[in-house]
C-alpha cells in the first residue's frame, strides 16, 4: 500500500510525454471541461460537499466548470467522486477504510476520488439550539430515559452541525479529504481559514493522472476544539475538514472528551436533593457553578455510574469521559479525610493524582463489570497529571488523555519529563488506549503579541506518538464570531501555521517538516518568501525569550519589516504579513517596557474576584469601604518607608487590588488615630492643592503607555492626569469611580478604574486608560503611595520604595499582573 501525503502530483510532472500523449487524457484543455463530475443519486452529506469543491476549485484554477450529475454521458471523461454505483462497478471498495481515508484510482476515461462517507445520525433527544427552554425540553426527555435528572450532554450537539455546508463534524469526510489531496497535487493549499488563506494556481490546462492510492492516517482521532464552538466557527469549519481532521466519535463519542462529571452534578435539581455529594468548603457545600464533587461521597460515585451506563445503553458510545469539573485542581476542603489524601510532597502535578485516580479508576472498574467492551476516559490534567503510585495497574476499560503544551517542548527537561511521565503510565494502562491533548491559545487576548512558532517541536512529538496515540485534541482560542471584528488582529494570523503542520503529519509523520515549510514559504507570501523564512525560523527560536528580552524583539520586528518591504500591502501576501504585524502590535510597547531600566523585582499579582472566597466586588455597593466580607483576606500588601533613612511610619497602611473583567478594583485602607486631624486641602476633582493635604496616589504604567496619576483624598476628591508623552495631563480623566469611607480609626478608598483597552488614546487620548489587562507575559507597573500631612510635615509611604523623596520614579514601579 503506497501511502505518503505530500503532493501527489504536481502540474509539472504531467508534462511526462506518456501522460500526455492524447488529448482523451485532459479533464480541462485550454480553460474547456472535458469532464464530468459524477455522483451518486443518493450522496452522502460530505460527498455533495466534496463534489461542490472540486467543482469549484476547478472552475478557480481553469475558469472551466465541471458540471455535476449522476449519469455519466457518453463520450465524457469522469470525476467519480464518492460511492456510486459507477464505483461498485469498477469494483472500488470502500469498506475497509476508517477515519477519514480514502482511496484514489484512475483508469481509462476516469478517475475515482472516494472514502466511506458515513452520516451521523443523531440520537434523541438531542439539542437544536443554543437556547434555554431547548436545554430543559431536552433534559426532560433524558430524566424519562435514566429516572435521574443529569444533565444531557447532547444538549448542545447543535454545535456540531454546520447549517452553511450541511455537514456534521462527525460526518466521515473520506471522499471530502480524496478531493483535498488531488486538488493539493495541482496546488492548491488551505493554510489559513477563508480566502485570505488559501492559494489557488491559474492553469488552462488539467490533466487526467495515473493514480492507484490507498491513504490512511497516522492518527485517526484528529480533533481541533475552538473556544467559540458553542457559538459557531464560521469559516474555521471548512478549513477543518480540507486540513482532513476527523472528529473521531467512532473512536471517543460525539460528547466532549474531557470534564464528564460535570454532567452528573450541574442540575440545581442534583443539588438540591443530594447536597453531601459536593466537597465541603468553608463550612458549606460548593455547588456553585457546575458544582465541586466530593470523590468522598457513595451516592457520588453511585450515580456516575448510574449517568455512565445510560450513556452507553441509551446513545452506544464506544467511550465516554468520566474526568473531573475543569478547575477541581487547587481545591481544598474542611474535611480532613478529604484532604489527607493529598500528596503535595509530588509537587503541583502529583499533589492529587492518588485522590482522582484512585476514583476515576473505582468508577472504571464498576462500569466495565457490565459494559466489558466499552472505554472511559479521564485526563492526566492539572495536579494529577502524574501517574498514581498506589495503583499498579489501571481498569482496563480505562483510557488516557494527557494533556501537555507542546509549544514548551523547547525546553528538553519538560520534553524528557513529559515523555518520562507518559511511559509511567502506559505501563499502568492494560487498554493502550492514549490520546494526546495539546493548546493553540496564543492569540487570547491578554497574552496575544509573540511569534510563538513550534514546527519543529511538533514534527519530533508527534513522530514519537505515531503507534502510542489513538490520536490528538488540539484546544484553539478564537475570538466570538460576533464579535471577530473588534478585536484588532486575526486570532489565526500567526496559529495557522503550527495547526497546518499539525494537521498535515496527522496523516503522515515521516514527512520533512521542513520541506512543508519551504512550500509555505514560497507558495504563501511569494516575493517574501526568504524574508519570512528568516522571520519564522528566528521567532522559532527566540518566541519563548520576547517576554524578557527586548533585543529579540527588535530584532523579529525588523526580520518582518523587512518581509512587508518585499511584496506590495495591498497584495495577497502583503495582507497576510500585515496580519502578523498587527498580532505582534502588544510587543511594540513590552518592548518600551523592556528596554526600561528596571530597579525592583517586586511584584503584585491580581486575582479575579470570584477566586478571592468573598462576594463579587461587582454587586457591592461602591460606599469606599474595603469590608472583609467583600474584600476576603488575600493580597493585602502593606505600605512601607519610601526611603531606607525615613523614620517608621506612625500610622499603617495597606491596599488590595483585584480584577473582575474589564475593570480593576483598588482598595486601600488608612490607618489614622487622629481622623479630626485630617487634611483635605480640596473638595473640588482636577485640583492641583490636592496634593497639598492628605491622600493616596496610584501610579500606572500600562503595557502600552507610561504613565499615569490617580490621586484621591479624604473628602473624595480625584486628581488625575496622563503624564506620558503627547499626553493630555489633566485634562485627561481616567473614568474611575471613586468612594471615600471615614470610620473611627481610618479612612479608606474603593476605586473601580475601568480598563478600557489598546487603543484608547487613539479613540480619545482625554478618556480612560489605554492598555491591555495586565497579564503575566504584558504586565503593568505601578507604584502606590499615601502622604500623611501633620504640623507641616508629610510622612510618605508607598509600596514599592524609590529611596528618593517622592513617587514619581518609574524605574522603581513594581510588576502587576495577573491571569
Amino acid at each position: 500500500m503506497l501511502k505518503r501525503l505530500c503532493s501527489l502530483f504536481v502540474v509539472v510532472q504531467f508534462a511526462v510525454p506518456h501522460l500526455l500523449a492524447a488529448a482523451e487524457l485532459m479533464l480541462v484543455e485550454n480553460g474547456k471541461p472535458q469532464a464530468e463530475i459524477v455522483i451518486a443519486e443518493k450522496p452522502a452529506r460530505v460527498t455533495k460537499l466534496a463534489a461542490k469543491e472540486l467543482q469549484s476549485y476547478v472552475a478557480k484554477m481553469s475558469g472551466a466548470t465541471l458540471p455535476v450529475v449522476t449519469e455519466r454521458s457518453a463520450g465524457k471523461k469522469a470525476i467519480f467522486v464518492g460511492v456510486s454505483r459507477h464505483t461498485d462497478a469498477l469494483g472500488l471498495r470502500t469498506d475497509a477504510l476508517k477515519h477519514g481515508a480514502f482511496r484514489m484510482a484512475s483508469g481509462e476515461g476516469w478517475l475515482a476520488l472516494l472514502g466511506a462517507d458515513k452520516d451521523f445520525v443523531p440520537t434523541e433527544p438531542w439539542g437544536r439550539k443554543r437556547d434555554k427552554n431547548e436545554a430543559t425540553r431536552v433534559n426532560a426527555e433524558w430524566d424519562k430515559i435514566t429516572g435521574d435528572t443529569f444533565w444531557n450532554t447532547a444538549s448542545e450537539l447543535y454545535q456540531r452541525y454546520h447549517a452553511e455546508l450541511d455537514v456534521w463534524e462527525m460526518d466521515d469526510a473520506g471522499t471530502f479529504n480524496a478531493v483535498n489531496e488531488f486538488l493539493r497535487g495541482l496546488g492548491c493549499r488551505w493554510f489559513a481559514p477563508g480566502e485570505i488563506g488559501e492559494v489557488v494556481p491559474k492553469v488552462t490546462t488539467i490533466p487526467l493522472p495515473q493514480v492507484n492510492r490507498t491513504v490512511t492516517p497516522d492518527f485517526g482521532f484528529r480533533r481541533f476544539s475552538y473556544y467559540t464552538q458553542h457559538t459557531g466557527i464560521g469559516d474555521r469549519a471548512l478549513w477543518d475538514l480540507r486540513l482532513g481532521l476527523n472528529f473521531g466519535a467512532e473512536i471517543a463519542g460525539f460528547p466532549q472528551i474531557c470534564h464528564g462529571l460535570k454532567f452528573v452534578i450541574m442540575r440545581e435539581e442534583m443539588k438540591q436533593a443530594h447536597p453531601e455529594m459536593y466537597l465541603l468548603q468553608e463550612g458549606k457545600r460548593s455547588t456553585r457553578s457546575e458544582g465541586v464533587p466530593n470523590l468522598l461521597s457513595p451516592l457520588l460515585f453511585e450515580k456516575q455510574v448510574k449517568h455512565v451506563r445510560a450513556m452507553f445503553d441509551h446513545f452506544h458510545e464506544p467511550m465516554h469521559n468520566i474526568d473531573l469539573v475543569d478547575g477541581y485542581s487547587g481545591q481544598t476542603s474542611d474535611n480532613p479525610e478529604w484532604m489527607a489524601q493529598l500528596t503535595p510532597e509530588r509537587g503541583w502535578s502529583g499533589t492529587m493524582s492518588d485522590h482522582v485516580w484512585g476514583y476515576l479508576n473505582r468508577v472504571a472498574l464498576e462500569v466495565n463489570r457490565s459494559h466489558p467492551d466499552r472505554l472511559v476516559s479521564a485526563l492526566a490534567y492539572g495536579a494529577y497529571t502524574q501517574p498514581p503510585l498506589k495503583i499498579d495497574k489501571l481498569s482496563p476499560n480505562l483510557a488516557l488523555i494527557d494533556v501537555r503544551h507542546r509549544q514548551e517542548f523547547w525546553d528538553e527537561a519538560k520534553w524528557n519529563e513529559r515523555r518520562k511521565w507518559r511511559a509511567e503510565w502506559l505501563k499502568k494502562l492494560p487498554s493502550g488506549k492514549y490520546i494526546s491533548w495539546d493548546f493553540c491559545t496564543n492569540a487570547r487576548p491578554e497574552q496575544v503579541g509573540r511569534p510563538v512558532f513550534y514546527t519543529q517541536q511538533i514534527s519530533r512529538d508527534l513522530r514519537e506518538l505515531k503507534g502510542i496515540s489513538l490520536g490528538e485534541l488540539v484546544e484553539i482560542y478564537a475570538h466570538p464570531t460576533e464579535k471577530e471584528g473588534s478585536f484588532g488582529y486575526n486570532d489565526l494570523a500567526m496559529e495557522h501555521l503550527n495547526l497546518y503542520v499539525t494537521a498535515r503529519l496527522y496523516w503522515d509523520v515521516n514527512q520533512d517538516v521542513n520541506a512543508i515549510l519551504a512550500d509555505y514559504f514560497t507558495s504563501y507570501y511569494g516575493g517574501a518568501a526568504e524574508a519570512m523564512r528568516a522571520f519564522i525560523t528566528h521567532a522559532e527560536a527566540n518566541w519563548m525569550h520576547m517576554n524578557t528580552d527586548a533585543v529579540k524583539i527588535g530584532e523579529s520586528f525588523d526580520l518582518l519589516a523587512k518581509a512587508k518591504a518585499a511584496v506590495d500591502p495591498a497584495s495577497l501576501e502583503g495582507r497576510r504579513i500585515q496580519q502578523i504585524a498587527a498580532t505582534m502590535k502588544p510587543l511594540e510597547a513590552l518592548r518600551v517596557q523592556l528596554s526600561r531600566k528596571r530597579e525592583t523585582d517586586l511584584a503584585y499579582r491580581v486575582l479575579e474576584t470570584v477566586n478571592t472566597g468573598a462576594k463579587p466586588l461587582g454587586s457591592k455597593p461602591l460606599d469606599g469601604n474595603v469590608d472583609k466580607a467583600w474584600w476576603g483576606d488575600v493580597r493585602i500588601a502593606p505600605l512601607i518607608k519610601l526611603r531606607k533613612e525615613d523614620p517608621q511610619p506612625k500610622c499603617n497602611s495597606s491596599f488590595q487590588i483585584q480584577r473582575d473583567g474589564g475593570t480593576l478594583h483598588v482598595g486601600i485602607v488608612c490607618l489614622e488615630p487622629d481622623m479630626k486631624g485630617l487634611q483635605s486641602s480640596t473638595t473640588k476633582n482636577d485640583d492641583a492643592r490636592l496634593l497639598e493635604g492628605d491622600h493616596v496616589t496610584l501610579l500606572i504604567e500600562t503595557s502600552s503607555r507610561s504613565y499615569y496619576e490617580i490621586s484621591i483624598n479624604p473628602a473624595g476628591a480625584v486628581y488625575d492626569l496622563d503624564r506620558a508623552p503627547g499626553g493630555r495631563g489633566v485634562a485627561w480623566g481616567s473614568g474611575a469611580q471613586v468612594a471615600v469611607h471615614r470610620g473611627t480609626d481610618r479612612w479608606s478608598v474603593e476605586m473601580r478604574l475601568p480598563i478600557v483597552g489598546e487603543e484608547a488614546f487613539v479613540l480619545d487620548p482625554t478618556k480612560g486608560i489605554d492598555g491591555a489587562r495586565p497579564t503575566e507575559i504584558f504586565p503593568w507597573h505601578f507604584n502606590l503611595g499615601r502622604s500623611r500631612v501633620r504640623e507641616g510635615k508629610v510622612e510618605r509611604t508607598c509600596f514599592s520604595p524609590t529611596d528618593k523623596e517622592e513617587l514619581h520614579v518609574p524605574e522603581k514601579f513594581a510588576k502587576l499582573w495577573g491571569r
